[in-house]
């Protein structure tokens, strides 16, 4: 009987997964990684058996002892299912892929699809590098990622140290602390350098993931930073990063209002919404039929939004000028939240809110989502529809 602990919180955490069935044959096979189309008949000749379950299944025993049973969305078979079949009857799961006896990397990217498609707070995958970079062909830019280790070859930093870390990053997303978000390479081996001798690694891309290593709440509450200092280089970091043949729709409210004043704007609208373009303004208190002909005519699109300060409601007061049919243009991948970190902290733990006047928009908007909070420092935080 798994001992849990009685201050779990309830929770709705959805949890993707997907696992690659010989990660870590090549290493006590001495094939030097799992890549190989060979690697289950060699390993099996030479008595080896894959051991990758038994990381996953013990981030979900870890999870149960802290009283945690989110819902697992995985593949079936050797790709999550079984696994998940070990804790039947415990955990709540899903299987959104049906993969072959015979599995690929086609099969991992088809299944991370599939998988980010049934709405995950986090995708779990189980492997080494190789398994990052299929991983990677398959996931959207929005999509929080983290790396069970259980390859041979782990160069990239998309993984967790241990089973023990990607359970304490779940616990802290699930309790509402502030998780610091970040992009991570996916590097791999470099083949033509290994042929001659050499071992060099090759950036094959990056994925945002949960940053165990830099939880907000033990390296960001010192409190030496003021309010005014912290927006100062929020508003610095979006300027910096602004794209070319970009329109941006600015929401409203003070943070919004000192970024588009750093974006050079003169006298901008503080309760309405904003528009700008290559350093010119386009709409100023724009109201909702201009935002609609604006981002029809423009194929690249971002939205701004921040918090409410005390209430957490980040759309649907005070900027129902973003209308549904507004977002949908956009895209919801293409929507950013800004907030410092101590108007997050004012918020105690409680979720943001969307309030588009669209439930079937506030549910696909639900989950966890990165919240610019200073230069180049952001937090995973959770949206929660309000229906719920």
């Amino acid at each position: 009987m798994i001992q849990t602990d009685t201050r779990a919180v309830p929770e709705n955490f959805r949890l993707g997964l997907v696992v690659n069935p010989l990660a870590g044959l090549g290493g006590p096979a001495g094939l030097k990684g799992s890549d190989h189309a060979m690697t289950s008949a060699w390993a099996a000749e030479r008595g080896v058996a894959s051991k990758v379950n038994d990381r996953v299944v013990a981030v979900f025993e870890g999870l149960a002892a802290l009283g945690h049973s989110p819902v697992i969305v995985t593949a079936s078979g050797a790709m999550g299912q079984q696994a998940c079949n070990v804790f039947a009857g415990e955990l709540k799961f899903e299987t959104v892929y049906q993969a072959g006896e015979q599995t690929s990397g086609d099969d991992t990217t088809a299944a991370v699809r599939a998988i980010q498609g049934a709405q995950v707070d986090l995708l779990l995958f189980a492997g080494g590098d190789g398994t990052a970079r299929d991983v990677c062909r398959g996931i959207r830019h929005d999509q929080a990622v983290l790396g069970i280790p259980a390859g041979v070859k782990m160069h990239s930093g998309v993984f967790a140290v241990t089973p023990k870390a990607v359970v304490s990053v779940i616990d802290s997303l699930i309790r509402h602390r502030l998780v610091a978000a970040c992009t991570a390479e996916v590097r791999d081996i470099d083949e033509e350098a290994f042929a001659k001798g050499r071992v060099e690694t090759r950036y094959f891309g990056e994925m945002l993931i949960p940053d165990d290593q830099l939880l907000v709440q033990s390296v960001k509450c010192s409190g030496m930073l003021d309010d005014e200092l912290m927006l100062d280089e929020l508003a610095a970091y979006m300027v910096d990063t602004v794209e070319d043949d970009t329109l941006y729709v600015l929401g409203s409210g003070g943070t919004l209002h000192r970024i588009k004043q750093g974006l050079g704007m003169d006298d901008p609208t503080l309760l309405g919404v904003d528009v700008i373009c290559n350093g010119q303004v386009i709409a100023r208190d724009a109201h909702e039929q201009q935002l609609f002909e604006l981002v029809e005519r423009y194929p690249d699109c971002r939205i701004l939004l921040s918090v409410i300060g005390g209430q957490g409601v980040v759309l649907g007061r005070g900027n129902q000028q973003i209308s549904p049919r507004v977002l949908e243009a956009i895209g919801l991948e293409n929507l950013r939240f800004v907030a410092t970190q101590s108007k997050l902290r004012a918020l105690n733990g409680r979720p943001l809110r969307v309030d588009s006047g669209s439930d079937a928009l506030d549910r696909a908007l639900a989950g966890f989502h990165k919240v610019q909070t200073g230069y180049e420092d952001a937090v995973f935080y959770e949206v929660r529809y309000l229906g719920d």
